[in-house]
């Protein structure tokens, strides 16, 4: 602000997870997305600080308080609001969800020191972790983790059936082949201490299977 410039806030994953104060953080925009917060695809909100007047996206019609002109997609954002009421009361579970993530990643650790949690001295999310399984390729756990029931996540984005190497770790300068063993885990608000020791379990089978003879 001080050199003229703005700042503009991608609050899709701390939505519904986190508490949010547009001013506190200074931004002038923020965005939200409905489908992170657990709500319909297809609906969005830029959040504008209130002295802001932005050009239009798409001229035209008055829609959008003329920023973005076109028909407005209703039932996504009918849902987008009803979801936003419903997750607002569920910020209060973020402590448990943080116990929840912490128990996990401490058992892997415990069992598989050499796993990697990166982030675990950084603020961060309540109900997300990334881990890295030296050996195994993140692909590779996807896969089996899918077929033992559990969705994760591997790099940043996922195109044509390939999993491309997250380029958040590579900016944090993680090496590119512990990078390339990295899944991201995260946890929704009726997930219990069962299903964290049920993947914990899975993980570490899925360790002994495919890291375990790379680390010895």
């Amino acid at each position: 602000h001080a050199h003229g410039a703005l700042l503009h806030c991608d609050a899709a994953q701390a939505a519904g997870r986190i508490a949010i104060d547009l001013a506190a953080l200074g931004a002038d925009m923020l965005t939200l997305s409905a489908h992170k917060m657990g709500g319909p695809m297809g609906a969005g909100a830029l959040v504008l600080a209130r002295d802001l007047d932005l050009d239009p996206i798409l001229r035209g019609g008055g829609q959008e308080r003329r920023r973005r002109a076109g028909s407005e997609n209703v039932p996504a954002i009918a849902g987008f609001g009803a979801v936003a009421a419903e997750v607002a009361p569920l910020l209060a579970e973020a402590p448990r969800l943080a116990a929840l993530r912490d128990g996990l990643e401490a058992g892997l650790l415990a069992e598989a020191p050499e796993a990697v949690v990166f982030g675990a001295d950084a603020p961060r999310l309540p109900n997300t972790s990334c881990v890295a399984m030296p050996g195994a390729s993140a692909e590779t756990q996807v896969i089996a983790f899918d077929l033992a029931g559990f969705a994760v996540s591997a790099g940043a984005a996922c195109s044509s059936g390939k999993v491309a190497r997250s380029h958040v770790l590579a900016a944090m300068g993680v090496p590119e082949t512990l990078a390339a063993s990295a899944i991201r885990v995260s946890l929704g608000w009726h997930n219990t201490a069962t299903d964290t020791l049920a993947f914990a379990r899975a993980w570490l089978g899925l360790h002994a299977r495919f890291a375990a003879p790379h680390a010895a």
